[in-house]
């Protein structure tokens, strides 16, 4: 039957940031000065006089809302692109060593600012710093017992936050167990009664509860009353690494006026921030215009917000859920680029939701009452302007000229699905990463194929990994045994027959031809990188953002080469990712999902290092 559309106008607010205009035009070279703009430059080096490659060195303005960073290169130099005129706040920073900060004025001329850097006092200062995937690899796991333990933590504690979050910390075995315990039946939306109690439908994580006994001793052990003896940081971006510009644009609750006073990660000193008020985009993607929208789980009064990023503006929209009395919050966005409207996967209806941003209308599309299937939390917009998203054993389809919905069950009914993306061929896909699977919806006949993937062989797999015991409490996403792979989100190549996988646990990348579904996995540089989401940018470029590394990961399939960006925040969190490809070479955006900021990355050449950016 036909289904009924109803539109509701846009109940918004709006947050206007300080406006400021930062850019006009495309990059042009200059020296020292343009249009009463200036420059930042110098050299970082250490107490000994070296200079240091891949320093992160940030600058803020007291009148902006947004920090701009860049990194040293191999001779310790740094540039600024051309900045406003103002008061800055600078500072650098790299793991092992203590900031070092500068206040200066910005007229029309070029200042150089050199800085030093002195080596942290105790090991202490130096974990503080690191990213959960350094922290990871830091513990002990000299022994089999302890690699199991380091692998359990890694699968089964950092779905739902970055390890640093949790590895900052250090408590005795019996306070270990009183927070494992909790987060065995604790949800990102609030507590999930536990097994036995009144709603026995929702059990928590019973795989957490398995493995429980074991992730407390180990974490007793290594993050009890010893602190630790050895780090090991990754190393400091080199090369191409160092090329980039990275903005971060403030992006402030509608419940929490006061969250800028949170350290929020800029200071690495103080370690991985609570994200009590730091958490808000979810993901996000980029408009035709250039306006950045986004998809929003957690705030109150916000259902989707757009940022633009010439003048740092966010504006809030909201649509009102009658039954609650509360916002529709969203999990995931993807906009028709042709159309400009965006859409997003509403979480209290299970419905696909639509923003108009000319209009700023929504436009409810409700399923007919006896359409069980849920419209799971990534939603995708295919070539021919349909919707996919996942579900429960399956995928969703809503046929965008009759707006119906179509439900495709996969062989394994109960799967739970969680990334989705759509081909150039207007087939759907999606991932079920408790069962290791992907599976391809064709977008003409409805068949459903399927593609498995074998599970990990590690040393620190046991029987126990393998047995009906283990098996029948089904992974998923946020918990999983050490052989999972756990494919989370995908996306697909928008110039070729292909889609790519991010493997959450198994620490990979998978790449799957649309038309034979072969596959061919590679595996990251970094273990415990924790791959989330990934993009495919014009030029074939694959772009990964890593939850627990403060990086994201460009992997040109051409030569199969990794390169790693660092953020310039500690514990950001990343869980989505999304390009831009209207700018040459394409910009990357990613939500840090901790500090409450959407941020730019652009890349350029050694001859555009001191020239103002789009």
């Amino acid at each position: 039957m036909d289904l009924e559309v109803t539109v509701l106008k846009a109940k918004f607010l709006w947050v206007s940031l300080v406006v400021v205009l930062i850019a006009a035009a495309m990059p042009r070279a200059q020296s020292g000065t343009m249009n009463g703009a200036a420059v930042i430059r110098g050299t970082i080096k250490s107490a000994d006089g070296s200079p240091m490659e891949g320093v992160a060195v940030s600058a803020r303005s007291s009148n902006q809302s947004w920090t701009t960073s860049v990194f040293s290169d191999r001779q310790g130099q740094y540039y600024f692109p051309a900045l406003d005129a103002g008061e800055y706040r600078v500072w650098a920073q790299a793991v092992g060593f203590e900031a070092a900060k500068a206040t200066l004025t910005l007229g029309s001329g070029r200042v150089d600012q050199n800085l030093s850097l002195t080596p942290n006092k105790d090991i202490a200062q130096t974990w503080m710093q690191m990213s959960g995937t350094e922290m990871l690899q830091s513990l002990p796991d000299k022994t089999l017992e302890d690699l199991r333990g380091k692998r359990l933590v890694a699968n089964n504690c950092t779905g739902c936050h970055t390890a640093g979050w949790v590895l900052q910390n250090r408590f005795d075995e019996q306070g270990w167990g009183k927070i494992v315990d909790l987060m065995a039946v604790y949800g990102s939306h609030g507590r999930i009664p536990a097994y036995g109690e009144a709603d026995d439908t929702k059990q928590g994580s019973r795989l957490i509860r398995a493995y429980r006994d074991e992730i407390v001793t180990y974490l007793g052990r290594v993050r009890g009353a010893t602190e630790v003896t050895s780090v090991k940081p990754l190393p400091r971006p080199t090369g191409e690494a160092t090329q980039v510009v990275v903005t971060e644009y403030d992006f402030p609750r509608t419940d929490n006026h006061h969250a800028s006073l949170i350290a929020g990660g800029s200071d690495w000193s103080l370690g991985t921030t609570s994200r009590w008020a730091g958490r808000a985009a979810h993901d996000v993607w980029v408009a035709p215009d250039g306006i950045v929208w986004s998809a929003d789980d957690q705030v109150p009064l916000r259902t989707t917000a757009s940022l633009n990023p010439r003048t740092g503006e966010v504006k809030n929209y909201y649509l009102k859920d009658e039954l609650t009395g509360l916002s529709f919050n969203t999990h995931s966005i993807h906009g028709n680029s042709k159309t400009g409207q965006v859409w997003l996967g509403s979480i209290p209806d299970r419905n696909f939701l639509m923003f108009d941003p000319k209009t700023e209308q929504f436009t409810r599309f409700p399923k007919p009452a006896d359409f069980k299937a849920p419209v799971g939390g990534v939603v995708w917009v295919d070539v021919n302007g349909n919707l996919w998203a996942t579900s429960n054993g399956g995928a969703v389809k809503m046929d965008i000229k009759t707006k119906r919905y179509s439900f495709h069950e996969s062989a394994i009914d109960d799967a739970h699905g969680y990334g989705a993306a759509a081909d150039r061929k207007g087939n759907g896909w999606a991932t079920q990463p408790g069962v290791d699977r992907v599976i391809k919806i064709d977008g003409q006949t409805g068949k459903v194929s399927e593609v498995e993937f074998r599970a990990l062989d590690r040393m620190e797999v046991t029987a126990l990994d393998r047995s009906e015991a283990i098996t029948k409490l089904r992974a998923g996403q946020n918990s999983a045994p050490p052989q999972q792979n756990t494919p989370r989100r995908m996306s697909s190549d928008p110039s070729n027959d292909l889609v790519w996988v991010s493997m959450y646990t198994g620490n990979a990348i998978a790449k799957i031809d649309i038309n034979t579904l072969e596959k061919k996995e590679y595996k990251l540089p970094n273990d415990f990188t924790m791959p989330y989401s990934n993009i495919t940018d014009k030029n074939g470029n694959v772009w990964i953002n890593g939850m627990s590394s403060d990086r994201i990961i460009k992997f040109d399939p051409k030569t199969e080469k990794f390169t790693e960006y660092k953020t310039p925040t500690l514990g950001a969190e990343i869980r989505h990712i999304t390009v831009d490809d209207s700018t040459d070479p394409p910009t990357v955006w990613v939500p840090y999902g901790r500090s409450n900021k959407i941020v730019r990355f652009q890349f350029r050449t050694a001859a555009q290092q001191q020239t103002r950016l789009r």
